[in-house]
């Protein structure tokens, strides 16, 4: 890629996503009115049984579509660093075989509707250690407003330690994969919002996730929103 086409970008990330033609893709992309793959907007669904409105419930991560953390949005160290990235993705996408995450669901986290394992998957936690730590050369110093923003929260004494080492508050120890749904909804929104999810996302929940490739991705100067670079496949 380059130097003006890196420009584009302020913000670099490692992310699951199912493919492009996958069931949960085609449906998360309408929900969130945006597609990661294509970098593009997408009409919102009308559903006579959600009396909400949509953009607003997932404004927050409609910013990246559907989307597993592997490694969080970093800046790059130094622009010049790209192509050198994309080979060390490469290269740690050919260490990890193919695999399955035999059973989701959907749950309320805090307040956000997501998707996750029925039961917390070894070799997911796994690929993400690996990204997190062995991509980590290529992370910049992250912004003030984004260590603010993240320790507004409340963080413990080992996720304090983690944004200070890894940029990052919920890596490694802290991670629990999973794919965000929606804002921190209030209880009886939510509580509606979770039934009608899951009645859509009915048949999606009922098949395994197949993890067959990571994807790098970054954030668009121009709208803020996260879009698929490249995508590397995993080893079958």
């Amino acid at each position: 890629m380059k130097v003006d086409m890196i420009q584009e970008f302020s913000r670099f990330a490692i992310y699951y996503l199912p493919s492009e033609s996958n069931l949960l893709s085609n449906f998360a992309s309408s929900w969130f009115g945006w597609n990661p793959h294509l970098g593009m907007e997408v009409s919102y669904p009308v559903w006579k049984n959600l009396n909400f409105n949509i953009a607003e419930l997932t404004s927050e991560p409609g910013k990246y579509g559907l989307h597993g953390t592997l490694k969080p949005p970093f800046p790059l160290a130094k622009q010049e660093n790209f192509e050198e990235l994309r080979v060390a993705i490469l290269k740690l996408s050919r260490s990890i075989k193919k695999f399955k995450i035999p059973s989701i669901t959907l749950r309320v986290i805090d307040g956000f509707i997501a998707i996750v394992p029925t039961i917390r998957n070894e070799r997911i936690d796994y690929l993400a250690e690996k990204c997190v730590k062995e991509l980590d050369d290529f992370r910049g110093p992250e912004s003030l407003e984004n260590i603010k923003k993240r320790r507004s929260v409340g963080l413990s004494e080992r996720q304090e330690n983690h944004l200070r080492r890894w940029g990052y508050p919920y890596v490694l120890d802290d991670f629990n994969f999973h794919l965000t749904m929606t804002e921190k909804l209030r209880p009886e929104v939510s509580e509606r919002v979770f039934l009608v999810l899951a009645s859509k996302l009915e048949s999606v929940l009922m098949a395994p996730l197949l993890v067959d490739k990571i994807f790098l991705c970054g954030e668009s100067v121009e709208n803020g929103k996260f879009k698929v670079i490249e995508k590397f496949s995993l080893i079958d």
